[in-house]
């Protein structure tokens, strides 16, 4: 009985493995291809086909990836594979798995649905706090994310340091009082400590604490423009609008030296996710190294603004005062034109439907959203922070 049971298991172990050679041996002989995508190029949500050969049709055991995230299958054909393109996935290849297996097929343009909203502000000069909706304010320009879901705004008018929380869509206003320190310009933050550094467009920068003390820790030649904090925390990076400099000084504005010059004008100093400093201004976006080396990395053609961020793939964004829009420079050094229709309007909206009046600053969330704050200067209108969301 024993022997009986036991050539029985042993019959049926050779049985599965020639089953499983003979399925694996299939798919060698007869193996998937991807050739094509239809349409190349499509919004997450929309539904593409894959075309190619000897594709399975038994959809519980094929798995079609775009750029590595996993899209829901329609139906399956021995030559095409109908699917759901999934949010946020990005531009990159379409695979297609089989068990163990996957079979690269040809790349896949992800069109982002660029959405713009209101996040604070009613549009009227002013420094109302509190709710979000009725804030005002005037003339804000910097703008800075920190990890728990705030904004920081550097609002010139109003000569005071405003923060969103986006939780709560409250608006908190911080009083520079009687410190000798002009209206507040640009800013900067140390992600370590939460700690704000905040330049003037003269002489001076300040920083304020988690706390809300405030206190000035530099004074130079004026007019400051561009901050920046060292990624780890260490250093402050100082831009001269006229000089065309910047100046690195210890976190607390001491020991200041050149760090690079011969910059045209300075505006909006920044780190991008692999630690390079990046320098935005009229005209040109500049790559510096660790030794300090300022080159010319795009050249913006006719771009009518000063403030730049960057994302975690590589693309930068543009905030183009004059032009009332959005720009986004890819990797491969292609400008388009993405949020905004070029009337000096705030107007929320998809994409080029939407239209901002005056984008000056702009910063970017760990989610991946812009923020950009707006201001007109012919008619004292914007006064607004608009976010741009990508799905």
């Amino acid at each position: 009985m024993k022997s009986s049971f036991k050539l029985f298991c042993t019959i049926a172990a050779i049985s599965i493995f020639e089953c499983i050679t003979a399925c694996n041996k299939e798919i060698k002989e007869n193996k998937p291809e991807l050739t094509s995508v239809v349409p190349s190029s499509a919004r997450g949500g929309d539904t593409i086909t894959a075309f190619g050969k000897n594709l399975f049709t038994d959809i519980s055991k094929v798995k079609v990836t775009i750029n590595k995230k996993e899209a829901r299958i329609i139906t399956a054909t021995p030559d095409s594979i109908q699917a759901v393109v999934p949010e946020n996935a990005g531009s990159g290849r379409v695979s297609v798995s089989i068990g163990d297996e996957t079979y690269e097929g040809p790349e896949f343009e992800y069109e982002y649905k660029v959405i713009v909203t209101t996040v604070a502000g009613t549009g009227t000069a002013g420094n109302k706090g509190g709710s979000a909706a009725t804030a005002t304010f005037n003339c804000p320009w910097g703008i800075v994310s920190d990890r728990n879901n705030n904004l920081f705004i550097a609002d010139v008018y109003s000569r005071l340091i405003r923060k969103i929380s986006l939780a709560d869509s409250t608006v908190i206003n911080y009083e520079i009082g009687n410190l000798d320190f002009a209206s507040p310009y640009n800013i900067a933050i140390d992600h370590n400590t939460g700690n704000l550094f905040v330049t003037d467009f003269n002489k001076h920068v300040m920083k304020m604490d988690q706390s809300a003390n405030m206190s000035v820790i530099y004074t130079a030649e004026m007019p400051l423009a561009g901050i920046a904090v060292s990624p780890n925390g260490s250093s402050l990076f100082i831009g001269n609008n006229t000089l065309g400099t910047i100046t690195k000084t210890d976190i607390n504005g001491m020991n200041p030296v050149l760090y690079t010059d011969n910059i045209i004008t300075p505006r909006n100093i920044f780190y991008d996710h692999t630690g390079k400093m990046w320098v935005a201004c009229y005209r040109f976006l500049y790559d510096i190294t660790n030794s300090g080396t300022a080159t010319p990395a795009y050249a913006y053609g006719d771009f009518g603004g000063w403030e730049a961020i960057p994302d975690t793939a590589g693309n930068f964004y543009l905030a183009d005062h004059f032009k009332n829009c959005i720009h986004k420079i890819d990797k491969a050094g292609n400008i388009t034109k993405i949020a905004g229709s070029g009337m000096a309007a705030d107007i929320d909206g998809i994409g080029l439907e939407a239209s901002f009046n005056g984008p000056q600053g702009i910063t970017i969330d760990a989610d991946g959203n812009l923020y950009v704050t707006t201001f007109n200067y012919d008619t004292n209108e914007g006064n607004k922070v608009r976010k741009i969301e990508f799905k």
